[in-house]
């Protein structure tokens, strides 16, 4: 025997949340940047962009279409503001929907029928889908052996749940979507309505009637009525349209935003010359450079030459300005010492004569080597050649003793 069930309106929210979640005036959450799409409608409006009416004791049915793999959350808040959660429900659990794929609940054949209860007026119909399965029992639970899970939440409360069950999801990994459905005749007017706004490049933000409503994608739910729509980039021109909205409608924007470059010229010199540069990361040239042109802004050059110090200069490009930014390079040196066994005897590196092993110590210290990998030969008439490579450390000295053999 079918199961009768009544219908709660759906859930709005209205507080900010952690992760860029946009609150609509009802107190609808919204991912502002959503990568993947779900769709709710009731079953006398599959379009789902009307507001259709139903009786008391009327049977209806919820669609739902997602554009990726998802877990899907039904929960419906009516006239009188109290929400419930029916789907997943105790009698129908698998809320896995593929993408592509219509879910109607309840779908054919089953043991239960969702029936329209009063109080009349709006209602809305909230879906949520998600990449993850999400713990919603703290949304709503379900008691003394109930087939659908109530909430005793208030909106507010409710949307602030949700918020922080979301929050721990990747931006792109979760999607809301809201129908609207009234009950009882004649059907009250709608005074509210939905713009759309979407913007090439996204991101942008969104100001309607001069309040900052969101980053681009944005679907924002507001009264019916005149709106002035501004959307802003850094770096883009300014994009403006006024809308009228009617209620229970929905407004399409699209922007596509024009750059607004301001530049200017940088040249890169260094002592010594032949430094690779580096600009915020990125490869420059090699010193001395041309003039490169960059936009308005604050940056790093980084200068990178073998056996030099690595050299950070930040500096300031100012729209119509030409500069030159340059940087001296610090050699990077270290000490050798030599303690030898044959007076007298010459000592190369790297095949450039440094001198001669005192007679009396033994001992030679040679300074301001290059740090890096050298070749140390030492020759005495009579005695075996002395070689061996050895490495220098920035300001640090490296001891080698250097025995020698008669021949």
């Amino acid at each position: 025997m079918k199961r009768l069930l009544s219908v709660l309106p759906l859930l709005l929210i209205s507080a900010a949340l952690a992760q860029n979640v946009i609150i609509s005036p009802q107190a609808i959450i919204i991912n502002p940047i959503p990568a993947f799409s779900v769709e709710v409608f009731v079953d006398r409006d599959p379009s789902g962009s009307h507001t259709p009416s139903y009786e008391i004791g009327e049977q209806i049915r919820i669609g739902v279409r997602v554009g990726e793999d998802a877990f899907v959350y039904l929960f419906n808040v009516r006239a009188d503001n109290q929400i419930v959660q029916f789907f997943p429900n105790r009698i129908d659990s698998d809320n896995y929907v593929r993408a592509g794929r219509t879910l109607w609940v309840p779908p054919d054949g089953a043991r239960y029928r969702l029936t329209i209860g009063g109080p009349e007026g709006l209602n809305r119909v909230i879906a949520v889908a998600s990449k993850r399965q999400l713990a919603t029992h703290e949304l709503a639970n379900f008691e003394g052996g109930g087939v659908l899970a109530e909430s005793r939440l208030s909106q507010d409360d409710f949307a602030r749940t949700l918020a922080i069950i979301v929050e721990p999801l990747p931006q792109q990994d979760w999607v809301t979507d809201t129908a609207l459905f009234v009950v009882g005749q004649p059907a009250p007017p709608v005074v509210f309505g939905t713009i759309a706004v979407r913007s090439s490049p996204s991101g942008a933000n969104v100001f309607i009637n001069d309040r900052f409503a969101g980053t681009t994608p944005l679907s924002h739910s507001i009264a019916a009525g005149r709106h002035e729509v501004r959307i802003e980039l850094a770096g883009h021109q300014t994009f403006r349209e006024t809308v009228t909205l009617r209620g229970g409608e929905t407004v399409r924007v699209s922007a596509s935003l024009s750059p607004l470059r301001r530049t200017g010229t940088v040249s890169f010199t260094s002592r010594p010359a032949n430094a690779e540069v580096y600009v915020d990361g990125r490869f420059i040239g090699t010193t001395p450079t041309g003039a490169i042109t960059l936009d308005e802004g604050t940056y790093q050059a980084h200068f990178v030459r073998r056996g030099f110090s690595d050299t950070f200069v930040q500096f300031t490009v100012r729209a119509g300005t030409t500069q030159t930014v340059e940087a001296t390079l610090r050699t990077l040196t270290g000490s050798l010492l030599i303690q030898a066994n044959v007076g007298g005897a010459r000592v190369f590196i790297n095949g450039t004569e440094y001198g001669s092993i005192p007679s009396g110590s033994g001992r030679l210290t040679i300074s301001d080597l290059p740090a890096g990998r050298h070749e140390l030969t030492v020759i005495a008439p009579g005695f075996r050649t002395f070689v061996r490579e050895f490495d220098i450390t920035s300001g640090q000295t490296t001891e080698i003793r250097v025995r020698q053999e008669r021949r």
